[in-house]
């Protein structure tokens, strides 16, 4: 077995050595040309592959082949692709409308709750819901996209007649834009609108027609001794009064009401009796601190913080609750979640016992490290009233509540409904352009090529060396001889200098912007707060935008506009790289004769196309980095929905009893940085490939039609077989030489030269 392993490679170097002969055929210009006269008889090895290759081909050639048979050769080409998505936006109809109505349906109370519950398994299925979403709004976005390159592409009546204008009008070909859409029929004009007008809304809403909410539990964190535990009665458990004794009207704690302090009684009993009956979660102080050092509170509620007897004062000098075993609480207010400065000194009570000013979330790792050396007390920061004077109590374990989760997934119906019927309008849109659009668009090189070595253009005789640069600077352009300079372009040059500015500014602008709010954002942060504390794309109450309408509607739009703009930024920049790359596919029929890459039923050498005109090896990753773009931008700015609940479990902030939740947008300063990373990538990325320098041998064409055009007349009697010019292996060259020495450069099937440098060039059709 080893020796067979070993002679594989052998077999296929044997076999690739003897599968051609090539033969030298020089042509009137001493040049050599190599072409396959014959081949060797195939081996086993070859047979192998021919029989794989004819199974692949059946395989991933089978739904073409079942549609060209039962609908006509017509839905071969690019009306194939359209009727594809149409039914893949259809099968994504039939996704929205059953979610659509069994989530209306399965929705509890008329509220949109889809489901409540564990906050984590809320979390696994938002984030399973999206990435189907992103799934399906990709497809429909997709094939919008592709449906609205092709009703933009022109037909040959179309161009021929923009090319007949005063002073030649040339359409864009092969490449997505709106320069065509003027020149286009009424009729695709209106489909064009109407499939970029639906677009809009998706980007918008979407991804919003579910989403979280986090549920958030005020709570009150009590210092008690071991005997408040162990005591058969909870003694002055009800007679917490708002001021400490009658000589000092001070409050017991610090920024609460009269109202919020009478919740105390009732929560200091309700936990001694939990206590009692061994009903609460005893936790050392190390996994205390990880359960409540959190600025969102949505799995645990009141606690108590136990500690030997012996470092608390006897009950008749407790200065906190006299004759009691309680000598110190705080509150945990969930509506701190709103706004940023409180929300990072939210938890305080865990720095209660340190005098630095800092805010508690700042100085909470330091807590960390010694967790048998917490200790609580009264705030003493500053120590401006005697505050330190007061003891600290070390804490010895907690006793915690465990809340019931109350985290929801929401489903918005109306959203859902909007998005279906959008996703209904797309299907039927692209199965009218599949089946009633009669016109055939040229939608890429290849097809122009075909057209015009079909049927010459007459506005661009004897201009077979003139380039785009002639016709976009507008500077005019005249027919007749000219000296071939041989000049290297480069990528960027097959662009024109608008389209590389708008698509620059644009992304530097954006790049810009979105900097400066980053630091604006990092600016406003509270003092002491840092990116590796606030996670990637997570939910912090410090990251949260203060002033925003607490409306779902209008904080989807806000968080959902930056993908909007990435989708322009995405379309412009696919453009441009298309146009550098369609340009390097069209030099290379300078050098090698190959086949045209057309949009319809290829016949004789010719290809089938692209993703339209985007390489697979380039539009691929080109997808794929569109699709991470988006979900980066999902996570650098966000929606932010709370649940308020009071220290007795009920729903709304306690004593503001009409405030029950919380709607926001977050920021993620770590994703946003990403974003901005990539998107610099990106442009430097299109600036590198813009520097490449192109083969010389023939003169650059772009998408510009008039360019194309130019190149396109063949010689009488071009043609094999009978066969058409368009349908064979073809290569650009000098094709003829006039009595006058003037040559003529073109498409042709035949032997060209390349034409030389100083040599004039433009003859006759």
């Amino acid at each position: 077995m080893l020796k067979d392993l070993v002679n594989v490679p052998k077999r296929w170097i044997l076999s690739l050595s003897t599968r051609n002969t090539v033969y030298k055929q020089w042509n009137h210009a001493n040049t050599t040309e190599l072409q396959v006269l014959s081949t060797a008889e195939p081996n086993d090895n070859k047979s192998e592959l021919y029989s794989l290759h004819s199974r692949t081909t059946k395989l991933f050639g089978a739904p073409k082949a079942w549609v060209t048979r039962f609908l006509g050769a017509r839905f071969a080409g690019w009306r194939f692709g359209v009727l594809n998505f149409a039914t893949w936006a259809s099968i994504v109809f039939l996704i929205n409308l059953i979610v659509t109505i069994w989530g209306s349906s399965a929705t509890t109370k008329g509220k949109g709750v889809f489901f409540e519950g564990d906050c984590e398994r809320v979390k696994r299925l938002n984030s399973a819901l999206h990435v189907l979403i992103n799934v399906l709004s990709t497809i429909l976005l997709s094939g919008s996209n592709y449906c609205m390159q092709c009703l933009s592409a022109p037909t040959r009546k179309e161009i021929d007649r923009a090319h007949g204008n005063a002073g030649g009008t040339w359409l864009d070909i092969g490449v997505p834009g709106v320069r065509n859409i003027k020149h286009i029929s009424r009729r695709r004009q209106a489909l064009w609108s109407l499939l970029a007008l639906s677009s809009l809304p998706l980007h918008l809403f979407y991804n919003s027609a579910v989403f979280s909410s986090l549920s958030a539990n005020s709570y009150w964190a009590v210092s008690v001794s071991q005997s408040f535990i162990n005591d058969t009665q909870c003694l002055n458990c009800t007679n917490v009064d708002y001021y400490q004794t009658a000589r000092n009207r001070r409050p017991r704690v610090d920024f609460l009401s009269r109202s919020e302090l009478k919740t105390l009684s009732k929560t200091v009993e309700t936990l001694w009796g939990l206590a009692r009956a061994g009903n609460l979660d005893r936790l050392e102080p190390a996994e205390c601190l990880n359960q409540y050092a959190q600025t969102i509170q949505s799995n645990r509620r009141n606690l108590l913080l136990v500690g030997k007897d012996s470092n608390y004062p006897p009950p008749e000098e407790n200065y906190f609750n006299n004759r009691s075993h309680i000598y110190w609480a705080d509150m945990f207010q969930a509506s701190s979640a709103a706004y940023a400065e409180q929300a990072a000194d939210s938890y305080s009570w865990i720095c209660a016992g340190l005098t630095d000013t800092r805010s508690c979330s700042s100085m909470i790792e330091n807590i960390k490290r010694v967790p048998d050396a917490w200790q609580v007390g009264w705030h003493c920061r500053g120590d401006t009233r005697n505050e330190c004077a007061y003891p600290r109590f070390p804490v010895e374990y907690c006793l915690s509540e465990k809340a019931e989760p109350h985290c929801k997934l929401h489903f918005e119906p109306n959203i859902a409904i909007l998005i279906t019927v959008l996703n209904l309008v797309k299907a039927a849109l692209m199965f009218y352009i599949a089946f009633f659009i009669s016109d055939e668009p040229i939608i890429t090189m290849g097809d122009a090529i075909a057209s015009f070595l079909e049927k010459s253009d007459s506005t661009t005789k004897n201009m077979c060396l003139v380039s785009l640069k002639d016709f976009k600077e507008k500077k005019g352009y005249t027919a007749g001889p000219r000296q071939w300079d041989n000049k290297r372009y480069k990528w960027k040059d097959v662009t024109s200098k608008t389209r590389r500015t708008v698509t620059l500014v644009m992304f530097l602008t954006a790049l810009v912007l979105v900097s400066g709010l980053l630091g604006w954002g990092l600016v406003s942060l509270p003092t002491g707060t840092t990116l590796s504390r606030l996670g990637f794309g997570m939910v912090d109450p410090r990251t949260a935008m203060s002033g925003l309408p607490n409306d779902l509607l209008a904080n989807v739009v806000l968080a959902n506009t930056p993908q909007l703009i990435l989708s322009f930024l995405y379309f412009s920049y696919n453009a441009l790289l298309t146009a550098m790359l369609m340009g390097y596919e069209w030099t290379t029929y300078a050098s090698k004769r190959k086949g045209l890459r057309v949009s319809h039923h290829p016949s004789g050498q010719q290809r089938s196309t692209y993703f339209l005109q985007l390489p697979y090896r380039f539009g691929v990753p080109l997808m794929i980095l569109s699709g991470t773009l988006h979900w980066l931008v999902s996570q650098s700015i966000f929606l932010i929905s709370l649940d308020y609940y009071d220290v007795f479990g009920n729903a709304g902030r306690g004593y503001f009893r009409g405030d029950q939740d919380l709607k926001t947008l977050g920021f993620s300063p770590s994703a946003i940085i990403s974003v901005i990373g990539l998107g610099s990538l990106m442009v430097i990325a299109i600036v590198c490939f813009g520097s490449i320098p192109y083969k010389r041998g023939m003169p650059l064409a772009g998408s510009c039609s008039l360019a194309i055009s130019a190149a396109c007349h063949v010689l009488d009697g071009d043609e094999t077989d009978g066969v058409m010019a368009a349908e064979q292996n073809l290569q650009w060259g000098v094709v003829s030489i006039s009595h006058d020495g003037v040559g003529h450069c073109a498409f042709s099937t035949k032997c060209v030269e390349a034409p030389v440098e100083g040599e004039v060039y433009a003859g006759e059709q």
